[in-house]
């Protein structure tokens, strides 16, 4: 377990520190901007992999690529003094927030986070006219989060758990990856100018994440008699699932390309990472627990076309469809549990009634589905220098409801510009291009009130800290890719 070194001191901790620190280039924490601006459903470089397998039969030859994504994420929280579960008014006693001490639960989180993505991958004919196979690793889901600390809490016996900022109830730090193994296929036919490729998948899904809670669900600094009840938990888990990827693209003319591909959901539905969980509980020891943590990940749609009016011109639009709303909760279950079953009712409670047991913590998701679009133009400038740029739009996936710090989303426009110079009589391509990532500022009302002044929320299992306040984020992402092809 990462040291916790103040938490000693903490009071009761959570079972459940949940999860998924995310950077996303698209909707929700869909991170799949390799290959840049020739990463698209009609591509037919080795990218076409995940983007649509068919685009793979669309070359001769063998090819091998290695792509990096560098990103810089700047991502701002100003959580709302609203969002507090329970405010003590001063002088009196009872579980919550001091009102003299509300900074310590509310009020500005920073995060400036450098993060790096691989894809790498391999196509070749083995020497069959229309066909082509290819191999290759990459992670389109996912990314990782180290919020910045709030110095004022720095060794503070009062509140101590305040130095990882207000932030803190959906994440302190943490790494979520979606890694795929994958090999398609992919085969052309001249005479009607169709071309058909599938891909399978192995995904291995990882979570590794700290972040603050309460048993009860709350965000209460102190108990009903006044002693520390913030604490900590530490989730790691991991999973190996399976899945699919078809796609199709049709030349009407020499200079012309549509395409449409589908990617299935990671285990085809709902999958299931197993690991541990790590509490600390007061001053006692850690408690170590075997847990499950189910959830479901969206299936992708694509389609897109390219053309080129000129020899020296293309241009593109492509655009995709995430099935986000199938991520409408993630569970965490006692392992140890024969009975284990996420079942839960209207009000958040475990539905015991009907088969739930075993159930430490949900956290409601309820995204929505959404969308994106994207065109672009290259322009060869020689026939061996490409100069290349886009613009973009990909929608919101997350409700206001459900926001909070670890999983940010919000309507984004991306603008993209680089160049791809090619060497050694055709063999050799570089490809350097930058995608800004424009996000809209998000400001998120705070939960209703009933008539004593008590949040409106879930019951536990289901109750988590309210994610009101403002937030803003940028990222920028520098994509470098060599292609040697023989």
């Amino acid at each position: 377990m990462r040291p916790i070194t103040w938490i000693t001191r903490a009071g009761i901790v959570s079972v459940f520190a949940t999860l998924l620190p995310q950077q996303a280039f698209a909707s929700g924490f869909l991170a799949a901007r390799f290959g840049g601006e020739h990463g698209h459903p009609t591509t037919d470089d080795t990218t076409a992999i995940y983007y649509n397998p068919a685009g793979l039969a669309l070359r001769s030859g063998t090819h091998i690529s290695i792509n990096g994504l560098m990103a810089y994420r700047k991502a701002t929280y100003d959580r709302s003094p609203e969002a507090i579960d329970t405010v003590v008014a001063t002088g009196s006693t009872g579980a919550g927030t001091p009102a003299a001490d509300i900074a310590a639960n509310a009020g500005e989180s920073t995060l400036s986070n450098l993060l790096a993505s691989p894809f790498v991958g391999a196509a070749s004919d083995l020497g069959i006219k229309n066909l082509a196979v290819g191999l290759g690793f990459f992670v389109p889901f996912g990314g990782q989060a180290e919020w910045d600390k709030n110095s004022a809490y720095e060794g503070s016996a009062r509140f101590p758990g305040a130095v990882d900022g207000p932030q803190r109830w959906a994440t302190i730090s943490g790494t979520l990856r979606e890694l795929y193994f994958s090999a398609a296929v992919a085969y052309r036919l001249p005479k009607q100018r169709l071309s058909f490729g599938a891909a399978f998948n192995v995904v291995r899904s990882e979570i590794d994440t700290v972040r603050a809670r309460n048993a009860d669900g709350t965000d209460n600094l102190l108990d009903s008699s006044g002693n520390l009840q913030e604490g900590r938990s530490y989730l790691k888990a991991d999973a190996t699932d399976f899945s699919a990827a078809f796609g199709v693209i049709y030349q009407p003319t020499e200079q012309s390309w549509i395409g449409a591909s589908y990617q299935s959901q990671p285990g085809f539905g709902e999958n299931t990472l197993v690991g541990t969980l790590d509490n600390k509980l007061g001053t006692t020891a850690s408690v170590r627990s075997n847990i499950e943590v189910t959830q479901s990940l969206p299936d992708v749609i694509r389609v897109g076309g390219r053309y080129r009016p000129r020899k020296n011109l293309e241009l593109r639009l492509s655009g995709e469809y995430a099935r986000w709303s199938v991520f409408d909760k993630q569970c965490i279950i006692n392992a140890d549990d024969a009975a284990r079953k996420c079942l839960v009712k209207a009000d958040g409670a475990s539905d015991t009634a009907n088969g739930g047991a075993g159930i430490l913590v949900v956290i409601e998701r309820d995204w929505q589905d959404a969308m994106g679009v994207r065109g672009g133009a290259s322009y060869w400038v020689t026939p061996t220098v490409e100069a290349y740029g886009g613009l973009g739009y990909d929608g919101n996936a997350v409700p206001d409801e459900t926001i909070e710090a670890a999983l940010i989303d919000m309507g984004k426009i991306t603008a993209s510009a680089g160049g791809k110079f090619t060497l050694l009589d055709h063999k050799l391509s570089l490809d350097l291009g930058y995608t800004h990532v424009f996000y809209f500022d998000r400001p998120v009302a705070a939960r209703p009130r009933d008539a004593g002044g008590k949040q409106v929320s879930s019951l536990p299992p289901s109750k988590n800290p309210d994610g009101a306040g403002r937030y803003e984020q940028m990222i920028g992402v520098l994509s470098l890719q060599a292609e040697y092809s023989f």
